[in-house]
């Protein structure tokens, strides 16, 4: 007998989460398996389902460069390359969480596109660009990280932020706006805020108009 899935939730219009073992279940949403481990991202919490919706509405992220900053489980990453990201880098400063996520990017067949690291984001080199950039964190460690989320974004890249509190909101939107981005829209969650903000593409280089 065919065994029921036990759900943990389904997030946005594409993915349904599910314990590892699980069979997929019946309609078309992409299964995310979660083994066990200890770290935030079961799918449930609202700043994880606000992230989620924000990236399918980027979506198609085809050949995406992705940097998802507080991975916890990596559930996150883990959609950006279901959503058709070419690879993540996944960090957390939680061993536990790096741990948990690594295991979750093998359990899902992901894992020579995940590079799981456990560190701040000082880890990351100095330029590296990225297509989008993921952190759903706190807002405390928005406020510090600024200048080095924003640093990160490629020309052109979107920064999707969730886990700021109400009293920090106007304070990251005036950080951000300061550094240049574009905020794209803001969601107030229940409890929480999610920001969606870009990074003006480049300038056309004088002369691009193909002209001899």
């Amino acid at each position: 007998m065919r065994r029921t899935p036990s759900v943990i939730g389904e997030i946005g219009r594409s993915f349904l989460v599910l314990p590892a073992g699980d069979p997929p279940g019946p309609g078309r949403r992409t299964p995310i398996y979660l083994g066990p481990g200890r770290a935030f991202g079961s799918g449930g919490h609202e700043t994880t389902v606000s992230c989620v919706e924000e990236m399918e509405g980027l979506a198609p992220l085809k050949g995406s460069r992705v940097l998802d900053v507080g991975t916890g489980t990596g559930i996150l990453g883990l959609a950006a390359l279901f959503l058709g990201a070419e690879y993540v880098v996944a960090l957390d400063v939680d061993p536990d969480a790096a741990r948990t996520a690594s295991g979750n990017a093998a359990l899902n067949g992901t894992g020579d596109r995940m590079a799981v690291l456990c560190g701040t984001l000082a880890s990351i080199r100095s330029g590296a660009a990225f297509d989008l950039v993921l952190a759903n964190i706190y807002g405390d460690i928005v406020i510090r990280e600024a200048g080095r989320l924003a640093g990160h974004l490629s020309p052109g890249g979107r920064l999707i932020i969730s886990g700021i509190q109400y009293h920090d909101s106007t304070q990251v939107k005036g950080l951000f706006e300061g550094l240049g981005l574009t905020g794209l829209s803001v969601t107030f969650l229940e409890e929480y805020v999610t920001q969606v903000w870009l990074n003006p593409p480049a300038p056309a280089e004088e002369g691009a108009s193909g002209r001899a």
